[in-house]
Formats: C-alpha cells, sequence, structure tokens
C-alpha cells in the first residue's frame, strides 16, 4: 500500500531521520502525538504493511515483541522512565492509520497517565527528531 505512511517510513523512502531502529522486518519511530509528561512515546511497527494483529505472521509477531520488549527497556536509558506502558489497538472505532503497531508510552512517578488522554497532542519534528536519536542510542548500547 503505498499511500500508507508507515510504509513509506519503513522501505526508507520518507523521515529516516526518525527511525530510531530499524531490522529487515521491524523499525521503531517516535510517535507523532505525544503525552506531555510521557516524553518517548514510541511505535514499533512490521516494515510490511498488515492492518490487524490477528494478521501477523507468527515469526513476525514474535519479531515485532521482541523489539517492543527492547524498546521498554531502551526508554529507561534514553529518557528517565522508571517502566512503561505496551498497548495495541486493533481496527478500533477512529483510526486512521490502519498499519499495525505496538505503542510503548515512558512512565513516570507521578505522570497522571490517562488513556484516553484529552491533551495528547502532536509533537514538533526537531522534538520528535531528538527523541528518536535518544531512543536510537540506547538502543545500540544494548539496552
Amino acid at each position: 500500500m503505498s499511500d500508507c505512511v508507515f510504509c513509506r517510513i519503513g522501505r526508507g523512502e520518507i523521515d529516516e531521520d526518525l527511525v530510531a531502529y530499524r531490522s529487515e522486518n521491524v523499525f521503531v519511530v517516535p510517535a507523532l502525538k505525544q503525552r506531555q509528561n510521557n516524553p518517548g512515546h514510541a511505535l514499533v511497527l512490521p516494515v510490511s504493511h498488515l492492518t490487524g494483529l490477528h494478521d501477523v505472521p507468527t515469526d513476525l509477531l514474535h519479531q515485532i515483541f521482541e523489539v517492543t520488549a527492547r524498546v521498554t527497556s531502551a526508554v529507561k536509558d534514553a529518557y528517565g522512565a522508571v517502566g512503561s506502558t505496551v498497548t495495541q489497538n486493533n481496527h478500533i472505532p477512529g483510526q486512521v492509520l490502519h498499519h499495525v503497531h505496538v505503542h510503548v508510552v515512558p512512565r513516570f512517578e507521578d505522570d497522571g497517565f490517562r488513556m484516553p488522554d484529552p491533551e495528547l497532542c502532536e509533537a514538533p519534528w526537531d522534538v520528535r527528531l531528538a527523541r528518536a536519536a535518544a531512543l536510537r542510542e540506547a538502543l545500540q548500547s544494548g539496552a
């Protein structure tokens, strides 16, 4: 699906600087919308266009969640998080981008985390770029 923004990022056609991690089948980028009290919200995605978690082949599902586990560790080093919340939305009402992705939201003491969060807002490019760089460094250091 050539018009899917996640497919284009996954193929390396756009936003390469935002990719914090890339393997042959999985990549990680900062989420466009970020919570003010939870900096570093990241998405773990397959390179291939799949729209439902139930459609992901078992070997790829394993790779996605192996990378997700690495990201949950890396957000501690990258952003000073004490933990993380991991979610995956599967064909929910109002979903705009239909490409499987797993959310890793860094958690901090007294962060007031809510889901959904009415204050969720689009993060500027430079903020997402800095968060991608911090996460990339933490992932490369073996987190």
